[in-house]
């Protein structure tokens, strides 16, 4: 991962959403999403974007806002999930650089 902006570890289980496409993604832990909302840059929509690093695989993406947990969302798509072998249920460690 490059050097610019802040980065956030935590591992999270992985979670599959009920609907089209059966999404994939993480809720960020307490502390993470804490440190998230006070170094992150929110879009006019409270969306964080954000580098992520999980095993040897990274990406761009961006960390969604949800108000029911005081948390964020991590999406992993399809693409992510196959190149990790990660599937609902899976307990995984996450690197996340935030992007200025």
């Amino acid at each position: 991962m490059s050097d610019n902006g802040p980065v956030i570890d935590f591992e999270a289980e992985v979670l599959r959403f009920e609907g089209p496409g059966g999404w994939h993604g993480v809720f960020l832990p307490a502390e993470a999403a804490a440190a998230a909302r006070f170094f992150g840059r929110a879009n006019a929509l409270g969306a964080i974007a954000v580098m992520v690093e999980i095993g040897n695989t990274t990406g761009r993406t961006s960390l969604f806002p949800d108000k029911r947990r005081d948390s964020y969302l991590l999406p992993l798509n399809a693409k992510l999930r196959r190149a990790t072998d990660i599937a609902a249920g899976s307990r995984i460690a996450v690197t996340l650089r935030l992007i200025d």
